[in-house]
């Protein structure tokens, strides 16, 4: 598979994981779930896309390891906020 359509498929799948994990706790300051997974979704990925654009500009590219390593922190990140939300 193309590494660029695998990349977008992790980033796309990151997205849907960071929208499940914001389904309950929108709940918690009054947004409904779909507002909180919408909310959820957009700021990790906007995170993400964030910390990969500065790889960008610092290097000219985004070797694998640097995306692996930045996509594994955006996912540590959704899973300790969303245990920390659940207590």
């Amino acid at each position: 598979m193309n590494n660029n359509i695998k990349r977008a498929l992790r980033v796309l799948a990151f997205g849907a994981a960071s929208a499940i994990a914001g389904l309950g706790a929108g709940n918690v300051v009054g947004f409904s779930a779909v507002e909180s997974a919408t909310f959820g979704a957009i700021t990790a990925i906007l995170g993400l896309v964030m910390a990969l654009l500065f790889i960008y500009a610092g290097k000219g590219n985004v070797p694998e390891s640097d995306f692996n390593a930045t996509i594994n922190s955006a996912i540590e990140n959704v899973q300790a906020k969303n245990k920390k939300d659940d207590e």
